[in-house]
């Protein structure tokens, strides 16, 4: 019976912290850095890919800035 109920237990505390710890530092030896190259090469794909979402954003921008004004021009042209 006390076998049974040995079984069944979940690890102590600091048993689950050194396991999760060990993990950690497996998973960290298994990382393989990148290369120079690679860093520049992933950092060109980042700079271009954030460089083309605030172009768009900036047309957008432009383009219901003008929508509003003229929208504006109109609705003040009625009130007169």
């Amino acid at each position: 019976m006390a076998s049974l109920r040995t079984q069944t237990e979940r690890p102590g505390l600091i048993a689950r912290l050194r396991t999760w710890f060990g993990e950690i530092l497996a998973e960290l030896r298994r990382a393989v850095k990148p290369t120079p190259e690679e860093t520049t090469q992933m950092m060109l794909v980042v700079i271009g890919f954030v460089l083309v979402v605030a172009l768009w954003f900036a047309f957008w921008d432009v383009v219901l800035t003008a929508i509003t004004t003229r929208i504006d021009a109109w609705i003040e042209s009625l009130q007169r």
